[in-house]
């Protein structure tokens, strides 16, 4: 492929810096969801108050700890360390997401549940927190963690902190298998995604490559934002793709 000249060349990240983001997330989404528990009174938060918190909990932690990173040991750029930058023509990441959401389910879910005798596929957690999201407003706030936060930070980590590292160390098509194979995985977290994590590899090759061929991730976000839009429109309106 294709390179727009050596991906991220000033990055410095580890895989320690890939480990330590990715549990700084974990551990402020705790932490968000503990504080919420114990102030409603005994009471459990409803699924989209505990997804939501646990969202913001991630968000700042890992944002936190990505900034203090960049200022201490990388440019103070978000862009030249990361390689968050955007561009108009990112808008089109979207409709590419969309596609590709639909390419994935078409060309390896639905052949999979096939060889798999599966006639109902597992459902993933968040479909229960879909399922419960019956006002405007829930739904505002479900579409809203699975459509920004959730690629802003993933895309950060993946292909911004892991990828770059991967490629100081090994050839393009490596770099890209071993970050999709990753992120991939990581989605397991969640038993019931064991399923769809497949789909969630090829996703990763596709968004590796756009980082690499680009130099930058802010086409990565825009495509991974259009696939998790139609699964969230999926799973808050019952629509099976």
């Amino acid at each position: 492929m294709k390179e727009r000249g050596p991906y991220l060349a000033g990055s410095v990240w580890t895989y320690g810096d890939a480990i330590g983001v990715f549990f700084s997330g974990l551990v402020g989404s705790i932490i968000a969801l503990s504080v919420l528990i114990s102030t409603t009174a005994g009471q459990t938060p409803s699924d989209v108050s505990q997804l939501v918190v646990s969202s913001i909990g991630q968000a700042a932690a890992t944002l936190a700890v990505l900034a203090y990173l960049s200022r201490r040991r990388g440019t103070a750029s978000w862009d030249l360390d990361f390689g968050l930058r955007f561009r108009g023509s990112d808008a089109w990441g979207l409709l590419y997401g969309v596609a590709l959401q639909y390419g994935v389910v078409l060309l390896v879910l639905l052949p999979l549940s096939f060889v798999l005798g599966l006639e109902q596929p597992p459902q993933q957690s968040v479909a229960e927190v879909a399922s419960e999201a019956v006002s405007p407003g829930a739904r505002v706030m479900v579409v809203l963690v699975l459509v920004v936060v959730a690629p802003i930070l993933e895309e950060i980590l993946f292909r911004g902190v892991l990828l770059s590292r991967l490629r100081r160390s090994m050839s393009a098509s490596s770099a890209i298998l071993i970050s999709a194979a990753v992120f991939a995985a990581i989605h397991l977290i969640d038993p019931n995604a064991a399923f769809v994590v497949p789909g969630l590899f090829v996703i990763g090759i596709v968004l590796g490559y756009q980082a690499l061929r680009t130099g930058r991730i802010g086409l990565c976000i825009a495509t991974h934002a259009g696939v998790n839009l139609i699964a969230a429109i999926g799973l808050l309106f019952g629509f099976g793709i």
